[in-house]
């Protein structure tokens, strides 16, 4: 019987198992995916790897960096940032610049101007009102509002406030640089201090490489790593607490503690929390793209994709020499018409890519959907309430991205699995009372 039990092998429970297992401790990590990774899986096949979006290290935290570059050796990349926002019918670097602001049309920029003197309002604690309180409503209308409804499927007045907190946050990623408010966009704009952002990439075999480091030192550890199994239950004794989990292939298996990092919403039901779920559409090229970012957002609702990948400007090794890719990511919800059927929507990918100046139709090799569960935890407005009335039994530890709906990066989980396996933990910035 292993003393701990990890249910997940994406980046939170591969750290704390390999954390805690260095440490002498008896553990086994149950995947339902054929591989590890979760979240930071890898997809690869004919010399073309895709990552499940656009996924980097970058930390400000020296010991999630020493563990990262432990973990990952000499098999590493820095590379610089380039990501951007398609709006108004043109591609701008994000964080914003001031050449980019200044190309925006008129009709975008002269309101946005005067919002900087307007009353914009209060928070009153959802998303819309936290963002015209911070950027303006011109700046709401044109971007904000439309990319966030796209992707979370709901308006945007019916998302809580900190949904804008994690997701700015998220989007802009180095904590130098400010952008949280229209008057810290300006500062940045007319007194700009150089901030060059680079992260840390594997050399070989896309971000999914991490993953498989961690797996393989589980295993040098005695630990067990198994795929391809999913569970089904928790094994709950009479007093309520959790001894174990029960596989859909019928084995029980017990143990001191179950570390869960699938979605909170299956060992506490009641909850009723829900997740965004991802669809990616990996298209092979057979010659370079012109577009130069790794990434870019895209809020016109007209667009069928809210956000585009190039995975050969993370590492050239993604793609075969000459050839090129990209990822389409369309968000939706696990079983419904998307999820059911992706193939349908192909041809608009394709209309729409070619719209963006993304690809000319007869360079695409090829075109392959992939369903993705539990991407997104969904911050609705209540979900603080139904976190705390979520029931989770004795003998679980919540972890990660799903297992504690926390909207995090890979360095916030990896941060958090170290500091679970040490009998502590790390706070969430953004939720403050």
């Amino acid at each position: 019987m292993p003393g701990t039990v990890v249910v997940g092998a994406g980046v939170a429970g591969l750290t704390y198992a390999e954390r805690i297992v260095s440490s002498g401790a008896e553990v086994l990590v149950l995947e339902r995916e054929e591989s590890v990774g979760g979240l930071a899986r890898t997809f690869s096949g004919d010399g073309f790897s895709f990552d499940i979006g656009p996924h980097r290290f970058h930390t400000s935290d020296p010991l999630v960096q020493a563990y990262l570059l432990d973990v990952l050796g000499q098999g590493i990349s820095c590379i610089p940032r380039a990501s951007c926002v398609y709006m108004a019918d043109r591609y701008m670097s994000w964080p914003l610049s001031l050449e980019g602001v200044l190309r925006l049309p008129l009709r975008i920029l002269v309101p946005s101007f005067f919002d900087l003197f307007g009353t914009r309002g209060g928070d009153s604690g959802t998303f819309a009102d936290s963002i015209i309180s911070r950027y303006g409503r011109n700046l709401y209308m044109h971007f904000f509002r439309d990319y966030t409804e796209k992707f979370t499927g709901i308006p945007a007045d019916e998302l809580h406030r900190d949904w804008a907190s994690a997701g700015v946050d998220r989007a802009v990623i180095d904590k130098r640089v400010k952008a949280d408010s229209l008057f810290a966009l300006l500062r940045g704009l007319l007194l700009p201090r150089p901030v060059s952002t680079s992260f840390i990439y594997p050399s070989e075999g896309g971000i999914a490489s991490f993953a498989s480091g961690l797996a393989s030192r589980i295993e040098r550890h005695g630990g067990r790593v198994e795929t391809g199994v999913t569970v089904s239950s928790l094994l709950i004794d009479e007093g309520g607490t959790a001894r174990g989990v029960r596989l859909e292939d019928g084995r029980e298996i017990e143990a001191d503690l179950t570390v869960w990092t699938g979605p909170i919403s299956e060992v506490a039901p009641e909850c009723d929390l829900e997740f965004i779920s991802t669809v990616l559409f990996n298209v092979g090229l057979r010659k370079r793209t012109r577009m130069s970012y790794q990434w870019c957002y895209f809020g016109e609702k007209s667009l069928s994709f809210s956000r585009l990948t190039i995975p050969r400007n993370f590492s050239a090794g993604m793609v075969p020499p000459g050839a090129d890719s990209l990822t389409a990511e369309v968000t939706c919800r696990e079983g419904d018409s998307l999820w059911a059927e992706p193939l349908k929507l192909v041809p608009k990918i394709l209309e729409d890519l070619e719209r963006v100046k993304a690809l000319s139709p007869g360079d695409v090799l090829f075109i392959h959907p992939v369903r993705v569960r539990n991407t997104y935890p969904l911050y609705t407005l209540d979900y603080r309430d139904k976190l705390d009335r979520a029931a989770v039994p004795g003998g679980v530890s919540l972890l990660g991205r799903c297992g504690t709906f926390w909207y995090n990066n890979m360095d916030h989980s990896i941060a958090q699995a170290v500091a679970r396996a040490s009998g502590g933990d790390t706070p969430r910035e953004f939720w403050t009372r």
